[in-house]
């Protein structure tokens, strides 16, 4: 079991207090609260997570033994000081508050007005200069399945029909009201000094190790070696948006490792998802968040074979969602679909070779930031055991042959 967070000072009964009644509009006494690690270690990059349990009364004259109890997401900068600095100008939080506060208002009125409910993300309940705080998934039976396996055929359609519709809405928004997107225009990726940047380059260079080391992949190593040499400018190019063309708010970061899902009493049977952790969205290509998503996230079997009806779901789903939400512009179809997805086809590449890794790994606290950045000795050792596990070379002679062939297409 991981150890609880180390406590920030500034974390006590007072600021829940203030987080309760300014969520509850109500005199809150919190008599006490309980810590736990929000999530594995290894498993975010930018932020530290906390779940907070908060047991408080309501109201000067509330019985003090029969107390309310609220559980809490508490997202807050990273231990590691130059990490928070780094996340600090990068504007994570700023961009994630954006979206938690006034897109998702008006993602939510839009779906109201034509009598839909679907949430795409976790209530909002409270941000300040320390955090973001927002309702805890996991006491309404949302839960993550094993990531090493990756998303079965259920969980893909799933996500796949949500992450269209929410496309479709942010579409809508950007047409009837741009400056809604104004702020999330461009992508933090190409700020100087992003330690994502470090990261890649040290990702890239392991698999081209593993290209050197495998005799199957050894026809991939100048490719990827050709790739390295402009891995951060083309990936800039991903999040790039034509102002003409077909656009949305992208997550940014639509990985299953950011999606919460909910089952049937049966336990297996998949029945919702909710996505979470914005601090990486723009608005731009949806081909980027449909890239991001099959590429680090589906099983093999379905990278071998099941791309094409996941790629067609994903265009009726939004075909379907923007005539219901009155769009106003022409409908993409499948064709446009591919095409933008061919388009991104360097993140693709990214994804693969960057995020998978850590993913599947065996222990995901190996992950750290420190442990994907440094250059000492123990930090490149670790490195060697993520990018060396058979289960990722079996991905990469799966999905590099689909990614630098010419006309191999992206889906």
């Amino acid at each position: 079991m991981q150890d609880p967070p180390t406590e920030p000072t500034w974390i006590n009964r007072d600021y829940f207090t203030r987080v309760l009644e300014t969520y509850l509009h109500a005199d809150v006494t919190v008599q006490r609260y309980e810590l736990a690690a929000g999530c594995p270690g290894g498993q975010n990059f930018m932020s530290a997570i906390v779940r907070a349990t908060v047991h408080y009364t309501l109201g000067p004259n509330a019985d003090l033994t029969q107390p309310e109890t609220v559980s809490l997401i508490v997202k807050t900068k990273l231990a590691n000081a130059e990490l928070a600095e780094e996340a600090d100008q990068l504007n994570v939080f700023g961009i994630e508050k954006t979206i938690y506060g006034p897109v998702m208002k008006a993602v939510r009125e839009l779906l109201t007005s034509f009598g839909d409910c679907t949430q795409f993300a976790p209530r909002f309940i409270y941000e300040d200069e320390h955090a973001l705080v927002l309702e805890d998934l996991a006491v309404k039976g949302y839960r993550q399945p094993e990531r090493r396996d990756r998303l079965d055929q259920p969980h893909m359609r799933l996500i796949v029909q949500k992450l269209a519709k929410f496309h479709a809405a942010t579409a809508v928004l950007g047409r009837k009201n741009r400056d809604l997107f104004s702020g999330l225009a461009s992508t933090n990726f190409t700020t100087e000094g992003n330690p994502i940047h470090l990261f890649y380059a040290n990702a890239i260079q392991h698999c081209i190790d593993q290209t050197v080391r495998v005799p199957e992949l050894s026809q991939y190593t100048e490719f990827l070696r050709a790739f390295l040499e402009q891995a951060i400018e083309r990936e800039a190019k991903s999040y790039e948006c034509d102002e003409s063309g077909f656009n949305v708010l992208n997550h940014g970061d639509m990985w299953l490792n950011n999606l919460l899902w909910k089952y049937e009493a049966d336990g297996t049977t998949v029945c919702d998802v909710i996505m979470v952790d914005y601090q990486e969205s723009f608005y731009g290509s949806p081909a980027f968040d449909l890239n991001h998503l099959l590429y680090s996230s589906a099983n093999s079997a379905i990278q071998r074979a099941g791309f094409d009806d996941l790629v067609q779901l994903y265009t009726d789903e939004l075909a379907g969602a923007l005539q219901q939400f009155k769009y106003d512009g022409p409908l993409p179809d499948l064709a446009r679909v591919r095409t933008e997805m061919a388009s991104k086809r360097d993140h693709a590449l990214i994804v693969t070779t960057c995020i998978v890794p850590p993913l599947i790994l065996e222990n995901s606290e190996l992950a750290t930031p420190e442990n994907m950045l440094g250059d000492h000795e123990e930090a490149v050792r670790v490195r060697e055991e993520i990018f060396s596990n058979p289960k990722f070379v079996e991905i990469l002679s799966i999905l590099l042959p689909r990614l630098t062939t010419v006309d191999g297409g992206i889906v």
